[in-house]
């Protein structure tokens, strides 16, 4: 066991990584003479022994995907290190150079930019590249294209979608918001505090939607202009305009939502209607809710596009040249139809593939299969650095406007004036 302990400001933070390893060498299937050579998407694979350290941050799933990748592929044998996706980056910029770093690590989407610039992930083969442009949902292939090129494999994705009660809404879903705006002129009660949806107002990742609804998208057409955030925009005014048109469902006052009086009434069975996410799913089974998932209607036929989330996958650049191509072809693996029966069957977590039809499990799960049909229409969160600058201008765009505090143009003119004083405090250039 290894421990390692970093000091953050006045907390300290204790990681630790569990280090077992597997050899494939012992298993009975063979995939050629030793020395062979495996023609692998334009790289050559030698059946030589190789041993490969894989950073992932479950060890169960990790373990399965080991195990079945040196059925095929007996030659290889790993090492396995427990390591969370969020701290993944920091510990490959420490132990990278010292050359105890993983040959494959996982990290959050967010942290793709930092990783290229930082020089801790090599660019993807292109033949592997089209490939995985070919199976793989667009908007998580994005999230790890950088000048046309991909530098890590989208594994895992997760996104929003409207979660309904079966036994307060009824069996078939809503298709639009009209509907929804039919049902609460007599489901509301705000006496009693009963309304037909609720959700957290604030949060600028479920409420993203209104403002594509009206044609937005954050950092421009290719979301990375940090020089164009757009609030300002008139695109913006009316997505505030379709946001504020809400409060005809949901109409509690801004100081009293938050997670408690949103998403957990709904989780314990007082709400017909709430945007949430997978991460819901586990507590909604233990409480025996009758629920259902689909995608977020649309607003007068406009289909609103939703943010999604990737976890991902890199090979390091200071991973042995002898172990790269393997550690391609391991990356392949896990995003293969195998590769993503083991996420489901171990991680219960969707997979990045565009058809999940040929995915036992996941192909009969209804509320992931409801949460995909909202896949197609989301974007990923933009992966450039000043994405960090990004969230509090937005949120104050819902924060202020639904109670009246600012009218629309005034909450526009803050969230501009608040994103420019995050970036003067990093030091970027604000002439815009």
């Amino acid at each position: 066991m290894k421990k390692y302990i970093m000091l953050l400001g006045f907390a300290v933070l204790a990681l630790a990584l569990s280090a077992c390893a597997y050899d494939g060498r012992t298993t009975d299937v063979e995939t050629g003479p030793v020395g062979d050579t495996i023609h692998f998407y334009g790289l050559e694979l030698t059946t030589e022994p190789v041993e490969l350290l894989v950073w992932l941050d479950n060890e169960d799933w990790a373990m399965a995907l080991m195990r079945a990748f040196v059925q095929h592929h007996p030659n290889v044998t790993f090492q396995f290190q427990q390591m969370g996706n969020v701290e993944s980056r920091g510990y490959m910029q420490q132990d990278g150079p010292a050359g105890n770093g993983a040959d494959i690590f996982a990290f959050p989407h967010d942290h793709v930019a930092f990783a290229i610039a930082d020089g801790l992930i090599e660019p993807i083969p292109p033949l592997l590249q089209a490939k995985w442009e070919a199976e793989l949902v667009q908007s998580a292939v994005e999230t790890v294209s950088h000048n046309s090129r991909m530098h890590a494999v989208p594994i895992q994705t997760e996104n929003i979608a409207l979660f309904y009660n079966r036994d307060l809404w009824g069996e078939t879903p809503p298709q639009t918001w009209e509907e929804i705006k039919e049902f609460a002129r007599t489901y509301n009660n705000p006496n009693t505090h009963d309304w037909a949806m609720a959700w957290e107002v604030g949060n600028p990742y479920l409420n993203y939607m209104w403002l594509t609804a009206a044609g937005f998208q954050v950092f421009g057409p290719n979301m990375d202009d940090f020089r164009n955030p757009g609030f300002d925009s008139p695109e913006v005014a009316r997505g505030l305009e379709i946001f504020l048109s809400m409060r005809e469902i949901f109409g509690m006052s801004y100081e009293d939502i938050n997670f408690n009086s949103t998403e957990e009434r709904f989780r314990i069975g007082e709400i017909p209607l709430t945007i949430t996410g997978p991460w819901a799913l586990n507590d909604l089974h233990e409480n025996g809710i009758n629920f259902g998932v689909t995608r977020i209607p649309t607003i007068g036929g406009v289909q609103p596009i939703a943010f999604s989330g990737n976890i991902l996958a890199g090979v390091s650049s200071y991973s042995l040249p002898r172990n790269r191509a393997w550690a391609y072809a391991f990356l392949d693996f896990m995003v293969s139809e195998e590769g993503a029966q083991i996420l489901y069957e171990y991680m219960n977590h969707m997979t990045t593939r565009r058809n999940i039809d040929e995915i036992p499990g996941l192909r009969d799960d209804p509320y992931l299969r409801g949460i995909a049909e909202q896949t197609p229409y989301t974007v990923p969160m933009p992966t450039i650095p000043q994405v960090n600058q990004m969230w509090d201008p937005m949120s104050e765009l819902f924060r202020f406007t639904w109670n009246g505090d600012l009218t629309i143009p005034e909450a526009q003119e803050r969230a501009m004036d608040t994103y420019r004083t995050l970036m003067r405090a990093t030091g970027m250039d604000v002439d815009f």
